[in-house]
């Protein structure tokens, strides 16, 4: 990073220019952003997370793309049924006073995350809203090679710039002070709660009373997911977890969002929208099997999977739902022909990778209330698949297959739908892992399913010693 007088120098211009074209300030939303040399925080992400009272990790890899937010300027949090219209409304209000030195670049600005629907918080999720959304103070961003530095200010009570300056040199100061994190120690599982064989029956009959809807033709596909609570003999460290994850799941998108007591991390496989150039591009996933011990073996699963009548049938609604919510908000929608395999260290799913160019005036919340939640994660039809996990899941889902991602005020952005997660709170943790429920499903099958699917968060710990 460069010499902090420098970068506070630069600060200290762009705010003199900004005093200059606008007289009054107050209530406008400042964002500067600088180019500089390099900043690693991949190797400090646990200490600097957990420094804040909220802060934000994300990265996928295979794009060259990764950020670190720290600290709040800005949010705009809802609850409720009306979060989307509701967020909408004061985005717009916000982006009329919006000033900036980067509106040509695709950066981030606002952060954040929704539920997987609205819900009465528990103990698990009290840290987090139905949808939250937040300006970062700092924010520095890795994208094709170049890290920028990004600082926030909402001018609620005015500007103040010997202020803000002094405020900016000091937070870059403990940036550079933050040393990286040598814990490189795995946690031992001590207890745990959901992995008995008692759990597993209780699954095997959650699954009986889906597939009995299904069968008398009240619904066809439902998505249900277990949860499993562990109790570690240590705290987790993010970064060495995160740094796993990364290297275990080259091709998945990489979060952690530190808010209150909590963090909620993962490393999801399934992107739920890329928004750039007035143009979208969105992933349909559903369909999974594991992977072969051998080259041979892995190849004839593959071919299982692209032939499985079952697994085809539950690909198909999450296709037809999302290629019908792109027809509302775009056109020139364009799919693969046939799904290809997405393959994962310990699993391997059917996608299929859908585009279009976007309608004038179609909002990045209109975009989200329609994409989402699909069959992948929720069922079909939607209504009556919620009202089934409602009535039939033992847990509240929270940010748990819920939206994680960023956007900002030119209509770009990157959400991903968060599965592969848990929420972590001192040295307890809790994981969840979901499958579709279509006609043709088995109960053993399905559980075996969300074993894999559980594995990237467990493979993190040593397992429990009597």
């Amino acid at each position: 990073m460069e010499n902090i007088s420098g970068l506070v120098n630069s600060f200290s211009q762009f705010l003199s220019e900004k005093t200059k074209q606008k007289e009054n300030l107050q209530g406008s939303l400042l964002s500067f952003a600088k180019e500089i040399s390099s900043f690693d925080f991949e190797n400090k992400i646990d200490s600097l997370l957990k420094s804040s009272e909220n802060s934000f990790y994300f990265s996928f890899p295979g794009n060259q793309f990764s950020f670190l937010a720290l600290d709040q300027a800005f949010n705009i949090t809802e609850n409720g049924q009306a979060r989307f219209i509701s967020t909408d409304k004061k985005i717009k209000e916000i982006s009329g006073k919006f000033i900036s030195n980067w509106s040509d670049k695709n950066l981030p600005l606002f952060i954040g995350g929704m539920k997987f629907t609205v819900e009465h918080s528990d103990d698990d999720w009290k840290d987090f809203s139905d949808s939250t959304w937040f300006v970062p103070e700092i924010l520095i961003c890795k994208v094709q090679g170049k890290t920028f530095l990004i600082y926030n200010y909402f001018a609620e009570q005015g500007l103040s710039k010997i202020r803000l300056t002094e405020k900016l040199s000091k937070k870059l100061e403990s940036l550079l002070q933050t040393k990286e994190d040598k814990n490189n120690s795995s946690p031992r599982i001590t207890n745990s709660a959901g992995l008995s064989p008692k759990d597993r029956k209780k699954w095997k009959q959650i699954i009986n009373q889906a597939l009995e809807k299904i069968n008398n033709n009240e619904i066809k596909k439902v998505v249900l997911a277990r949860k499993v609570e562990l109790v570690l003999s240590e705290e987790i460290n993010l970064t060495k977890s995160l740094n796993t994850l990364r290297s275990d799941y080259p091709l998945c998108c990489l979060f952690a969002y530190h808010k209150g007591n909590s963090t909620f991390f993962g490393a999801t496989p399934e992107l739920l929208a890329r928004i750039s150039n007035h143009k979208i591009e969105v992933d349909a996933i559903a369909g999974s099997i594991n992977r072969g011990t051998t080259d041979e073996e892995d190849s004839k699963l593959e071919s299982n999977l692209l032939q499985s009548k079952k697994d085809i049938d539950e690909h198909q609604y999450v296709l037809e739902h999302l290629t019908k919510a792109l027809t509302n908000i775009g056109i020139n929608i364009s799919l693969d022909k046939t799904p290809s395999v997405k393959k994962l260290k310990n699993i391997q799913h059917l996608l299929t990778k859908i585009s279009a160019e976007l309608k004038n005036d179609t909002s990045i919340m209109n975009i989200l209330s329609e994409l989402h939640p699909s069959p992948a994660v929720c069922g079909f039809p939607k209504d009556a698949a919620l009202s089934l996990i409602k009535k039939i899941e033992n847990q509240k889902r929270g940010l748990y297959a819920g939206i994680i991602g960023w956007f900002n005020l030119n209509n770009e952005g990157e959400f991903a739908v968060s599965i592969r997660s848990a929420i972590t709170k001192g040295n307890k943790l809790i994981t969840f892992a979901g499958g579709g429920i279509v006609e043709g499903s088995d109960p053993d099958n399905e559980f075996e399913e969300t074993e894999l699917k559980l594995k990237p968060i467990l493979s993190l710990f040593n397992e429990k010693k009597d």
